[in-house]
C-alpha cells in the first residue's frame, strides 16, 4: 500500500464495487469506474457532497502546469479536454479498444445513476458540473486506437537535441 510512509492498518478498509461504507455523516458507494488501468481500481461516490472519486477514469494530460493545478477543469475548452481525455484513455486503458460498445455502455450506468455534481480524478483538475461531457467522451472509448509510443529512432532524435551538462 505504501512504501514511502507506513499506513496504520486500523485506517485500512477494503471496499469492493457495489459495497457501501458508512463514515458517519455520509455514505461512500463503491463502484468500478468505466476506465481503469488496474483491475483492482475502485471509485467512490460521496452521498453527502455529490462528489465522485474516479481514480484514473476521466484523466487527461493538461496543456500546461497552470492548467493541471487549476481549481476547475473548465479552464480549458471542452473540445481540447475531450481530445486530451481520449489520449489519456488510449494510454491508460488500451484494453478498451477490444471491448463491445454495448457492454462498455453498461459500465457507465452506475456512474450516470449517481449524477455527481463533481468528478475528482487523480489525473484531472476538479471537474465541476461537467459530468455529462466527461461521460460522453468516455462513451467513445471502445472506438479509440490504442496508444503506440515512440520507437528507438524517435528517442535517439530527441536525445540529440539535448544539451550536454557541464
Amino acid at each position: 500500500m505504501s512504501c514511502e510512509r507506513p499506513i496504520p492498518l486500523r485506517r485500512v478498509y477494503f471496499l469492493n464495487p457495489g459495497e457501501t461504507l458508512d463514515v458517519g455523516d455520509r455514505m461512500l458507494n463503491a463502484f468500478r469506474p468505466p476506465l481503469y488501468d488496474n483491475p483492482a481500481t475502485v471509485g467512490c461516490f460521496d452521498t453527502a457532497s455529490g462528489c465522485c472519486f474516479t481514480s484514473d477514469c476521466f484523466g487527461a494530460p493538461m496543456p500546461s502546469a497552470a492548467d493541471a493545478r487549476a481549481a476547475d477543469v473548465r479552464t480549458i475548452s471542452r473540445d481540447e479536454l475531450a481530445d486530451r481525455q481520449r489520449l489519456w484513455t488510449s494510454v491508460d486503458s488500451p484494453w478498451v479498444a477490444a471491448v463491445d460498445p454495448a457492454a462498455f455502455e453498461r459500465t457507465i450506468e452506475p456512474l450516470r445513476a449517481f449524477a455527481p455534481s463533481a468528478i475528482l480524478s487523480t489525473h484531472l483538475p476538479p471537474a465541476i458540473d461537467v459530468t455529462d461531457a466527461l461521460i460522453e467522451t468516455a462513451r467513445q472509448a471502445p472506438g479509440i486506437d490504442p496508444f503506440v509510443g515512440p520507437d528507438q529512432a524517435a528517442l535517439d532524435a530527441m536525445l540529440r537535441t539535448f544539451e550536454p551538462v557541464a
